[in-house]
């Protein structure tokens, strides 16, 4: 199959698993660019910088998890925003109907976007 430092500079080594794959999306491509890879990978705890010595690529099934992984963090801030106006009208103690929790739609949930979440 080859080096790993050859594999590296023609682009065959997923940046989030290490995993040597055959088909990879380049983190600067226009692809990346449409799925919001790097934004999305923002999310995770390590680093990510365009001109160091790393891979710059993705492999298919690590976007897959990275897509799922947002989709999560999106629930759990929609979550938090309910939770946040949930407490907002109990100053009394009591769940008034008006309450979230009681099923209204309040219109401040609705989808997050990336730039939200990102700036949370």
């Amino acid at each position: 199959m080859g080096s790993t430092a050859k594999a590296i500079v023609t682009g065959f080594i997923c940046r989030l698993c290490s995993e040597q794959k055959k088909v990879v999306i380049h983190l600067y491509s226009e692809r990346a660019r449409k799925l919001d890879l790097l934004k999305k990978i923002r999310l995770l705890p390590i680093s990510l910088k365009k001109y160091d010595n790393l891979p710059k690529t993705i492999c298919e099934e690590c976007v897959i998890r990275l897509e799922e992984q947002y989709k999560l963090f999106k629930k759990i801030k929609r979550s938090q925003a309910i939770h946040r106006s949930h407490q907002m009208y109990h100053s009394n103690g009591r769940c008034p109907v008006e309450c979230p929790l009681h099923g209204l739609a309040d219109p401040s949930w609705s989808e997050i976007t990336l730039d939200e979440a990102t700036n949370s």
